[in-house]
């Protein structure tokens, strides 16, 4: 399988004002050298969709394909959790993707070669780019991820919000993504956000009376923009096949996730806890006890969101990339 010539070629490219001034906290525009690419070609995906689907370790314990048929809009809910048994049908759809009208997924491809070696050099540049925030995040990251998403044309993919940071790169045809201000309590409010990260994943709801308050960019091959944890967005694709790489990472989850996860619980039991950011330290203290209690939990049940001995090697590796940079 064709790789890059070398992990440390630089493949993100963006003004470094522009990106560490907004890095995690508002979309930005960026360039990229991904057009094109050999192993971005409907073949090779095809060839990918059949290796994800067949993974008897999956990341995810519900497996690392998935997809969904159908004309859909902004607000509706995803329905893309197939019995297992459904999920080589990923490999027919990218196939025919064309007249599918589908959207299809294939999560953690950098546990395949080729593929690992253009998501490492994407973080790398993330995170030189970065400076002295990025040597700060590294210690702050989960585990690096690369998604690749493979869309019919005119498919709209739904309003959702993310856990991840993340970086998405237009590859082939033309895709219009509607960003929203994460900060914007109309569009997010703090209980739907604390849903999303405690009992239900498809928590966030479309408005469509916020519409125009949307950051649109128009995306072409080459072209890209950066995504914030938490920031709502929706998509339109354009009149081809869609071909879309997104480079994300996860913070651990006393970062972000307990602290919503703490005050869903705050909130139930009738108080009404601050906004997070209004007080750090409280912030910090409230997800630490929660992280805590919530490691005594996983001693006695194991699931998802356990770091896999490979995620582990995986962020060691790319810290040794960008020291060697």
């Amino acid at each position: 399988m064709a790789t890059m010539a070398a992990t440390a070629e630089q493949v993100m490219q963006c003004d470094r004002t522009i990106f560490q001034r907004d890095l995690n906290v508002l979309p930005y525009e960026i360039t990229h050298r991904l057009a094109g690419h050999p192993l971005f070609q409907l073949d090779k995906l095809v060839e990918l969709a059949q290796r994800v689907a067949a993974r008897r370790n999956p990341h995810m314990s519900g497996g690392d394909a998935y997809f969904n048929e159908g004309a859909i809009e902004a607000g509706t809910k995803p329905n893309y959790n197939r019995p297992e048994e459904e999920r080589a049908a990923v490999v027919e759809l990218v196939r025919k993707i064309e007249s599918a009208e589908a959207w299809c997924i294939l999560k953690h491809i950098e546990r395949e070669d080729g593929y690992r070696e253009v998501m490492e050099a994407a973080v790398c540049d993330a995170l030189s780019l970065a400076g002295e925030k990025g040597r700060q995040l590294l210690k702050k990251i989960k585990w690096f991820e690369a998604i690749v998403f493979i869309t019919s044309p005119h498919r709209v993919t739904e309003y959702h919000i993310d856990r991840e940071c993340s970086w998405i790169f237009q590859i082939r045809g033309n895709k219009t993504i509607n960003l929203f201000d994460r900060a914007d309590k109309d569009v997010v409010p703090e209980p739907e956000l604390e849903r999303f990260y405690t009992v239900d994943n498809h928590a966030s709801e479309y408005k469509p009376q916020f519409q125009d308050r949307a950051l649109v960019y128009d995306m072409t091959p080459g072209t890209g923009v950066h995504i914030p944890v938490n920031t709502p967005h929706w998509l339109k694709n354009g009149d081809d096949v869609s071909i879309t790489l997104n480079v994300n990472f996860q913070f651990h989850d006393s970062e972000i996730a307990n602290l919503y996860k703490a005050n869903y619980y705050l909130r139930r039991a009738g108080f009404k806890p601050a906004i997070p950011g209004t007080h750090p330290v409280a912030d910090r203290a409230k997800a630490l006890a929660f992280t805590s209690a919530l490691a005594v939990k996983r001693t006695f049940k194991k699931g998802d969101g356990i770091v896999p001995p490979e995620a582990h090697a995986q962020k060691a590796r790319i810290a040794a990339l960008i020291a060697a940079r």
